[in-house]
């Protein structure tokens, strides 16, 4: 892989992607989330059924909520653990015990705190928060008393909350950073063709390729551009928003099951000279067969490139989990593995690494350098993974 436009990618990154207001807005996030976190173990009543060592197992059970809802509870209690201590954490036999230390303190002045810190950055960051809220609000709904409510409102079913959903993936600064990141490393590799997108969704990806393409008078190189989804509702959504900006650009828009074979579905092998995926990639059941489809529809030379939101803990609650964990699908589908997937959804960029050296592939990177990065910005957490045939 050319190590110097990795290099410019990592100055780029540090100069212009992630400026002092998008740290800080990092942060204020991140407070957020612990704070959301604190409200729920206290409204759950967390503290007396973790009066003595318990697994999340045991406490989804006594909260009647639907059996995978322990990897959302897991999650919180280890996040908690980790970021505020009054949650101890022991391992035992192969499995993960906690136990309350100190029921915490009220926490909503320290949630109101980060909502007026965050709409005092301005412009569309407290989209963000407003996801984050959504979630908290959710969170019994999603767990017990509907568990199909936040699938459907995840893949476009429920139209009254269509907006929130497209807001989190297309307006939040903080998201949309994903689709930048990936829009700039497809023009710095893609040497022309057809870009083949999986998961698009409601278009962070295509959107954020095509404009930075015609940006840099590069919107020649693409013949062609395949949009996939699972969602018909996402298929047709996207359409109808990029054909009129892009009236010119030939593209085809198809229904895709990242779960199952390509050319079941009519995407041929060696059609492609580039697959691309923002955040989509990880939500794949069986993740290193996944990365051999996308292999197999490359043409010789073509790219992989995955924008991803990576873990930088290995089981760490991320700040969106708090949301995109109340969908059952999140919770279940990934079929973990201790090599390569010890989390059941964000991999951490090892992860990544090993996955794709699984799948066959010898040539790839992660963009930026990660360690450089965390010289500016320790909580950086938005990664391309990038590999060519």
């Amino acid at each position: 892989m050319n190590a110097q436009l990795r290099d410019q990618f990592t100055q780029w990154c540090r100069d212009s992607v992630f400026t002092p207001d998008m740290i800080q807005a990092t942060l204020i996030l991140n407070r957020a989330v612990d704070a959301h976190l604190i409200q729920l173990y206290r409204s759950l009543g967390m503290a007396d059924l973790l009066s003595e060592f318990s697994n999340a197992a045991t406490v989804t059970a006594q909260l009647g909520f639907e059996t995978s809802s322990d990897v959302v509870l897991e999650g919180l209690l280890l996040r908690l653990a980790d970021r505020r201590g009054f949650v101890e954490v022991q391992e035992s036999g192969g499995e993960t015990l906690f136990r309350n230390k100190q029921t915490p303190e009220d926490a909503s002045a320290e949630l109101q705190k980060a909502h007026d810190e965050m709409h005092e950055l301005g412009g569309e960051f407290i989209t963000a928060l407003e996801f984050l809220d959504f979630g908290a609000e959710q969170f019994v709904r999603s767990l017990k008393d509907e568990p199909d409510f936040m699938d459907q409102v995840l893949t476009g079913k429920i139209k009254d909350y269509s907006e929130t959903w497209f807001r989190a993936t297309n307006v939040d600064p903080l998201q949309d950073v994903h689709g930048i990141m990936g829009a700039k490393a497809v023009n710095d590799l893609f040497p022309g063709g057809t870009i083949l997108e999986v998961g698009g969704g409601t278009g962070n990806g295509i959107r954020n390729i095509l404009g930075c393409l015609r940006d840099n008078d590069n919107l020649g190189r693409l013949e062609k551009f395949i949009f996939t989804d699972i969602s018909m509702q996402f298929i047709m959504g996207t359409r109808h928003k990029i054909r009129p900006e892009f009236p010119d650009v030939k593209t085809e828009w198809r229904h895709l099951d990242i779960n199952g074979l390509f050319a079941d579905q009519k995407i041929q092998p060696g059609t492609a000279d580039l697959v691309y995926g923002v955040n989509a990639a990880h939500i794949a059941k069986h993740t290193v067969k996944f990365i051999e489809q996308c292999k197999q529809t490359l043409k010789p030379g073509g790219y992989v490139v995955f924008s991803e939101r990576v873990r930088m803990k290995d089981r760490e609650m991320a700040p969106r989990e708090i949301v995109l964990n109340l969908s059952k699908y999140h919770r279940t589908a990934a079929i973990r593995d201790p090599e390569f997937r010890p989390a059941h959804a964000y991999l951490s960029t090892d992860n990544w690494l090993r996955a794709f050296e699984l799948a066959g592939f010898s040539n790839v990177s992660i963009w930026p350098d990660m360690d450089a990065m965390a010289e500016s910005f320790p909580d950086q957490y938005a990664a391309v993974i990038v590999a060519q045939v």
